[in-house]
């Protein structure tokens, strides 16, 4: 009796540490969104104030910025074999977007550039408000999921 009692415990426990790792990861992907944004803001300063090259502009970014958005490793050279990295944490939408950009990137003159830089981040502060929306109630079906499921396992192995 008192092992089924232990054992019911810990399967709650574990649903429980499940729902809170879930959570965790709904803010994790919004704390990877910001550092891109950032990033972007970074690489517009150093487009205008400066005129570098991308792999000139990721060489004297900050690596705590960087390794914010995901990627681990040497400083990378462009922004497509930095976005792999953190794919996980963005959602289809705002990972298109860094995609395109990462594409277009150096392919246009200064003012053009700062211009796409623009809407590239006004297009991602969007997806961040949306995703910024969509996290309490992801959270509460997530945890709800995973409790539920907890307790019908308790309940199937009772």
């Amino acid at each position: 009796m008192y092992i089924k009692l232990l054992g019911s415990f810990l399967i709650a426990l574990a649903g429980g540490g499940i729902s809170l790792s879930f959570c965790r990861f709904q803010k994790k992907r919004l704390t990877v969104l910001d550092s891109y944004i950032s990033l972007l803001f970074y690489i517009k300063g150093q487009i205008d104030c400066y005129s570098r090259p991308l792999s000139d502009i990721l060489l004297s970014a900050d690596v705590s910025l960087i390794e914010s958005c995901g990627y681990r490793g040497d400083v990378p050279k462009s922004l497509s074999q930095m976005l792999p990295h953190g794919k996980i944490y963005l959602d289809e939408e705002s990972f298109r977007l860094l995609m395109q950009f990462a594409d277009e990137f150096g392919s246009t003159y200064k003012q053009e550039q700062l211009r796409r830089c623009d809407y590239y981040i006004e297009s991602l502060l969007e997806r961040r408000r949306l995703l910024l929306e969509e996290i309490p109630s992801k959270n509460r079906v997530g945890s709800a999921i995973w409790m539920c499921a907890s307790f019908a396992l308790m309940i199937i192995l009772w």
